[in-house]
């Protein structure tokens, strides 16, 4: 992370935005500091220069000075703006479930470059590819670097996956499919930015979705909102 003039400048994703009347908390991940807050007057929204970059998911690097629990932004520069969660709300209902999927597995502060990484190839996919099934995909994915859930490498070896599969069945109580099974190490593989995405059955998608969501409850220990809401729409 670079220093500048006092501050810290860095690249930074924006999970999420949480409106107030007069200020907006945004939830920045980035490589350096992990997952930092800053809370934005409206007023100096009007007047700041690239705030129209602060969308959810959008990248951009961001000149930062701490500010108590908070960090105070002092400047934007814009990288790119995810305009596909402009499209319907269904887009707008998965890219919530990641935030919060995010903001649930990892701690402010906790710095893990394989997590950032992760979040910014998102981002990118999701410009410009299903939202739905990358978001399953960064589900998965963040499980495993959270430690949740076996690695790649491990599905490949078959390192402690019997165990696994069965702990996810008696914590979920949902059967799983042997296309499920197989199709998962897929998932945790996947190099983002492929130009082939994964094939497969939209059936199965569906199923890894109900499985991934009924899963992170039963490990976050509450049901997230961000899902409530997304099933309430579709």
């Amino acid at each position: 992370m670079k220093k500048l003039n006092g501050g810290f400048n860095t690249p930074a994703i924006v999970i999420s935005r949480k409106k107030y009347k007069l200020y907006s908390v945004f939830t920045f991940i980035t490589p350096s500091l992990g997952i930092i807050r800053a809370s934005i007057p409206h007023k100096r929204m009007m007047t700041m220069r690239n705030s129209s970059y602060l969308r959810p998911f959008s990248a951009m690097y961001i000149t930062v000075v701490p500010d108590g629990e908070y960090v105070n932004v002092t400047q934007i520069d814009g990288s790119y703006v995810v305009e596909s969660l402009d499209v319907n709300l269904d887009n707008i209902a998965y890219a919530a479930v990641a935030s919060e999927l995010i903001q649930e597995l990892f701690a402010m502060y906790d710095v893990d470059r394989k997590v950032f990484d992760t979040v910014v190839n998102y981002s990118k996919q999701i410009r410009r590819r299903n939202v739905q099934l990358g978001t399953i995909m960064l589900g998965w994915q963040l499980l495993s670097l959270a430690g949740i859930v076996p690695s790649a490498n491990a599905f490949t070896h078959q390192d402690g996956i019997d165990p696994f599969w069965l702990q996810v069945r008696e914590t979920t109580n949902l059967s799983i499919s042997p296309s499920v099974k197989a199709g998962l190490p897929q998932i945790l593989g996947y190099q983002w930015g492929e130009d082939m995405p994964i094939e497969l059955p939209k059936t199965i998608w569906k199923e890894l979705e109900k499985l991934l969501f009924a899963y992170c409850e039963q490990e976050i220990g509450k049901p997230l909102q961000s899902v409530k809401f997304l099933n309430s729409i579709i």
